[in-house]
């Protein structure tokens, strides 16, 4: 885990998400997702705003790690792909991945954390109803979202081989 870190740390750096101990104007708002442990943290500088539980895609579509930011918000959204209602709707890409609403986030979490994938999303990253209208609240256009890369599949992101 610890090699994972360092690999990680220069993306952050050249993304500008790791602040200074002493830069106390830094206040940006982050959202950061470890698609190991199936949670969504949230920060306003380095404060913890929120930790809510996520579900990320399944074996067969990837949340593939990366930097991105919100690019569009919707409050009341359905999937053209599949149907699905997805509200208080964040798309972090160009394809469609995005945070939002869905339900049974929390059972699913830790079912796709500790015991299958079959129980994940199709790429996006979904959270419990009420946590994701908190979050869509919270984050305006153009906060940051870093998708860790996972620790089963480190090479998931270009450049972060072993």
């Amino acid at each position: 885990m610890n090699s994972l870190k360092f690999k990680v740390l220069p993306l952050l750096l050249v993304a500008g998400l790791v602040f200074a101990e002493d830069d106390q104007s830094t206040a940006e708002k982050r959202i950061t997702v470890d698609l190991d442990r199936q949670v969504l943290i949230a920060y306003e500088g380095e404060t913890l705003i929120y930790e809510f539980d996520s579900v990320t895609g399944s074996c067969a579509k990837w949340t593939h790690p990366g930097i991105y930011q919100i690019e569009r918000k919707v409050e009341d959204y359905t999937s053209k792909t599949y149907g699905s209602k997805m509200p208080y709707t964040m798309f972090f890409t160009e394809d469609g991945k995005a945070i939002h609403g869905t339900s049974f986030a929390t059972i699913r979490s830790y079912l796709h954390a500790f015991v299958t994938d079959s129980v994940g999303s199709k790429g996006c990253v979904g959270l419990g109803d009420d946590n994701a209208k908190a979050l869509f609240e919270w984050a305006p256009l153009g906060t940051a979202v870093v998708i860790m890369p996972s620790e089963r599949n480190p090479d998931e992101v270009p450049g972060l081989e072993e």
